[in-house]
């Protein structure tokens, strides 16, 4: 019977902290997106005009693709799989900071607003993603994946890995005041490294050898081994991404839950 009575309770204990994050997603959505002129399409368009810029500018250079015979569909695997990691990593830093005022309402904790920046960048992504593809099918321009299945997984792992950098710098920016700014700049190399110019193959050997332990780069790598058919990766990590996202994230919550107290006063 207690078996069954600390089951009932944990699923309504879920039922609670679900219902809670899922309002905090819809206060992040208000405060971020309902004050601009734009608001949420400039989240969908971001992805898009990016690409753009990208392959107007290769295309003047008169180079060609690494991959494929599309700038457009290049940069967007890169692109997108780069956003799938920055966004959550990037908006779940201050979260805590920024939303000290709601953790004095006892059912809201710490990670409550983590997690509810979280899911409000995936959902962003996804339709984003989604946007893009859409457009990409009105313009005829090529985004039909050779392994939609792999594709997904590569933006999981990407996914995974940003979350796992939110959750940790969450709680370390609690601490270490200046840490947002440290991880922009920390994000600005990460642009260069992903992958979203190039393919590992085509970087010199010792530059090849250092940056494949680049995770990012990892999940990038695979969502273009999913869309390019014959593309395999010589320098793929496969799981790289995984173990990275979920060792920050469980460094991230052990630290919170050890100072907690302190964390919530800072």
């Amino acid at each position: 019977m207690a078996g069954s009575i600390s089951g009932a309770e944990l699923k309504r204990g879920f039922a609670l902290q679900s219902r809670i994050v899922g309002a905090l997603v819809l206060r992040e959505m208000r405060t971020r997106f309902g004050e601009r002129r734009f608001g949420y399409a400039w989240a969908l368009l971001e992805p898009l005009v990016q690409i753009g810029i990208l392959s107007g500018m290769f295309f003047l250079t008169g180079a060609r693709p690494p991959l494929g015979n599309s700038f457009e569909t290049f940069f967007l695997t890169g692109f997108i799989a780069f956003t799938f990691f920055r966004d959550p990593a990037v908006q779940a830093t201050n979260s805590i900071t920024a939303n000290r005022a709601l953790l004095s309402f006892p059912p809201v904790r710490n990670m409550d607003t983590v997690w509810a920046r979280i899911v409000l960048e995936v959902v962003t992504n996804v339709a984003a993603l989604c946007f893009v593809v859409l457009i990409f099918i009105v313009l005829e321009i090529p985004v039909a994946p050779n392994d939609p299945l792999r594709v997904a997984f590569g933006l999981l792992s990407m996914t995974v890995l940003g979350a796992g950098f939110g959750i940790f710098n969450a709680i370390l920016s609690t601490f270490v005041r200046s840490w947002a700014m440290f991880f922009g700049w920390f994000m600005r190399i990460q642009y260069f490294t992903t992958g979203i110019f190039f393919i590992p193959e085509s970087l010199p050997p010792l530059a090849a050898h250092y940056l494949k332990w680049n995770p990012s780069l990892q999940g990038t790598v695979i969502v273009r081994e999913g869309f390019y058919n014959g593309y395999k990766s010589t320098l793929l990590i496969e799981y790289l991404p995984f173990a990275a996202g979920i060792s920050l994230a469980l460094l991230g919550l052990v630290i919170e839950r050890l100072y907690r107290r302190r964390v919530s006063k800072l």
